[in-house]
């Protein structure tokens, strides 16, 4: 099992795992800090938040953006949409964008 790290970016803002959490491969590090990403991502500013992954000698392994899916799901939830709802029985209420 190695050691990695997962720092997190909000715009200007920077919080630094001095931790890490142990993962057998790059593999599950990875899937981790998309997890990371798309969990917190549901609950802040999308756009800014990034996941850095480091492995324990320091080397960047990646940098993990939230998925798209957590994006459209923060647009419907918080209602700041590209274009018309369709009709509930279209598209259970969702914005026409993200259909």
């Amino acid at each position: 099992m190695q050691l990695y790290f997962f720092d997190l970016h909000w715009g200007d803002e920077r919080f630094v795992d001095e931790e890490g959490v142990a993962h057998f491969d790059e593999g599950s590090a990875l899937y981790y800090a998309q997890r990371i990403a798309d969990k917190i991502g549901r609950d802040s500013d999308y756009r800014s938040l990034k996941v850095e992954v480091r492995t324990s000698d320091g080397r960047l392994l990646a940098t993990i953006l939230p998925s798209e899916g957590r994006r459209r799901e923060q647009v419907a939830l918080i209602g700041r949409h590209p274009g018309p709802f369709r009709h509930a029985a279209d598209g259970a209420g969702m914005p026409a964008a993200i259909l």
